[in-house]
């Protein structure tokens, strides 16, 4: 009986599952089936064991001594009725129904531990900004990184969106399937119930390297969409499907062939069908952005803001950064009141000032950067990729942190799911605000992107800026172990070394790093602490001749870890004067302790507050 009950239950369990899939019921319904069916196990186990079922209906099986017994003709005595197992009683009392008991106890004693103390579930757990829960685990040796959180149970609320294929038989249309993705990505983003993984991460996946099961194990969300984008002229053909990972089945699927003109409505359609399928219950303000949202008035605007992303994320030189410059002024130029075209062209204005201009342009650049900050908030205030424009700007022009400080609060009313965001957010606060709350953010972002060496580089930064250099390291290790070539990648573990007092091993990473002005600060400071003076000034007249003013606070960090007190003060205000953003790290610089009892320091750390 009780094996016919467990196959039973097994196949109830099975179709149940199924059809909760096909049918889109809800989750519980199937939690509540299998409470029920351990809850009248034991029941169905105790009647069989005392009743049988005969022609004559349900009969109580007797009691082992009133079991009837017929004596043959050898004077063997056999037992009818009952269970054989009564004959092996012990003193009176038969154990199988001893043992039983104990097993059933028992797991159910194991079940309620395993729930209790969260086994399967990942080894640390945070909340996000909703209430929802996020895994922040801590580095846990895995065949991926060392610093890689390993997440054993997705949230049910997370998803990832995987690069859309372009099918329109052009290479060169590939920058409006990634455009659609990365739009319906960031809709998603903005809904607090769900967990979406970031761009980086996703595109990892490029090209279906993988089934729905693999990829969403490596991403840790139990949900994957990914479709396709054809278009032809004036028309766009978009295929999109929701699959679950853990049974591999579709949850829903859709085709939409419609004039370039309805993409929005495409895109909105989707992304409301996606959070209909997990059973997202949306807040008001969340589905008004959903059906509208800052949407340029052609489709002209719309395809040279997507040309102008694609261009800014390659990150590469000076023309690369122009050339998406000149695509966002054609999208403004083809609607001036596109909000989101004047946060691109904020961003990269800002981005040429910090990395190619010289002193001469660089202010110039950097107040067109504000200027198209403003006005893509004074556009639409709630778009983040607006205020988090604004905020990074802010910061960098005339150091106004309270202003910037304001407008990252602001953009994370809506961007709190948004990796990039987050780690804009989270290095500003681990670098002038509030430490912790940096840190928060950061391992989110980790959460989020956990295949972009960004985000383990920013969050190895914020826990060294936090003086927790232990747990620093194994993130700047993945970061250089998902991208070797990253820049200031091994100065970032050098500096953590040398704060553990391994002077040497920081040395030999600074002989590794390829950034001319983060190896010559390092070898600076590391060959003086070895007591080669002669080495340290060779690289610090080199770090001045090749760079001038514009590492004016890598000179103070070199002048106070040799014990140049003056010379590092003065540095600093030199700094100050010229708007030398490396300023924003002089709140939590370990290397500027030196100097932190000084009067001019702390008139100088006072200017840097957001408070």
């Amino acid at each position: 009986m009780a094996a016919t009950y467990l196959v039973t239950a097994w196949l109830v369990l099975e179709v149940g599952y199924v059809l909760t899939s096909v049918l889109s019921l809800p989750k519980p319904i199937m939690k509540g089936i299998f409470g029920l069916l351990v809850a009248a196990f034991p029941i169905a186990a105790i009647v069989a064991w005392n009743f049988r079922v005969t022609d004559a209906g349900l009969l109580k099986h007797p009691s082992a001594d009133a079991e009837e017994h017929e004596n043959f003709g050898d004077g063997h005595a056999e037992t009818h009725g009952g269970h054989g197992g009564h004959g092996a009683a012990i003193g009176g009392v038969d154990p199988l129904p001893i043992i039983f008991g104990v097993m059933v106890v028992g797991a159910l004693i194991l079940l309620a531990a395993i729930k209790g103390f969260g086994v399967g579930m990942p080894a640390d757990a945070g909340h996000d900004d909703h209430g929802e829960a996020v895994a922040v685990a801590a580095p846990v040796a895995t065949a991926a990184p060392a610093a890689v959180s390993v997440v054993r149970v997705a949230p049910t609320n997370s998803i990832a969106v995987l690069p859309f294929d372009n099918l329109s038989g052009d290479p060169g249309q590939a920058f409006f399937a990634d455009g659609m993705s990365e739009e319906l990505r960031s809709a998603l983003a903005s809904v607090g119930g769900l967990q979406v993984a970031a761009r980086t991460s996703s595109n990892v996946f490029r090209g279906g390297s993988g089934d729905a099961r693999t990829i969403a194990g490596k991403l840790g969300v139990a949900y994957t969409l990914d479709g396709s984008v054809r278009r032809a002229g004036n028309v766009v053909r978009v295929s999109a499907q929701l699959i679950e990972a853990k049974s591999g089945f579709e949850r829903w699927s859709q085709s939409y062939d419609r004039d370039m003109k309805d993409v929005f409505a495409i895109q909105s359609d989707i992304a409301n069908r996606v959070t209909d399928a997990l059973k997202i219950e949306l807040l008001p303000q969340e589905s008004a952005r959903l059906a509208g949202g800052d949407r340029p008035a052609s489709s002209t605007a719309y395809d040279a803001f997507l040309r102008g992303g694609q261009l800014f994320d390659l990150a590469g030189d000076e023309s690369s950064y122009r050339a998406a410059l000149a695509q966002y002024d054609a999208a403004i130029a083809a609607d001036p009141k596109y909000a989101a075209a004047h946060a691109g062209r904020a961003r990269t204005l800002a981005a040429i000032a910090g990395q190619f201009d010289g002193p001469a342009t660089q202010a110039r650049t950097m107040a067109m950067a504000l200027a198209a900050a403003r006005q893509a908030v004074a556009l639409a205030p709630g778009l983040g990729d607006a205020q988090l424009a604004l905020a990074y700007v802010l910061a960098r022009t005339g150091f106004d942190l309270r202003g910037a400080d304001a407008a990252y609060r602001a953009a994370m009313l809506t961007s709190s799911g948004n990796a990039d965001a987050l780690i804009s957010y989270g290095t500003f606060n681990a670098r002038v605000g509030d430490s912790a709350k940096g840190l928060a953010a950061l391992e989110k972002a980790a959460v989020l992107d956990r295949f972009n060496p960004r985000v383990w580089k920013a969050l190895g930064s914020a826990y060294y800026s936090a003086r927790r250099f232990a747990d620093a390291a194994p993130r700047q290790r993945e970061a250089l172990r998902l991208s070797p070539a990253l820049s200031a990648g091994h100065f970032d573990l050098g500096m953590t070394l040398l704060m553990q007092g391994d002077v040497k091993g920081a040395a030999a990473e600074f002989a590794r790093e390829k950034q001319r002005w983060a190896m010559l600060t390092g070898t600076a400071i590391s060959a003086w602490k070895l007591g080669d003076k002669l080495a340290s000034d060779r690289a610090l007249a080199a770090l001045l001749a090749e760079n001038g003013d514009t590492v004016l606070y890598q000179q103070a960090q070199v002048r106070a870890q040799r014990g140049d007190v003056a010379g590092a003060l003065a540095a600093l205000e030199q700094a100050l004067a010229a708007g030398d953003s490396g300023l924003l790290s002089l709140r939590h610089d370990p290397l500027l302790d030196p100097l932190r009892r000084d009067p001019r320091f702390a008139r100088l750390m006072a200017r840097m507050s957001v408070a």
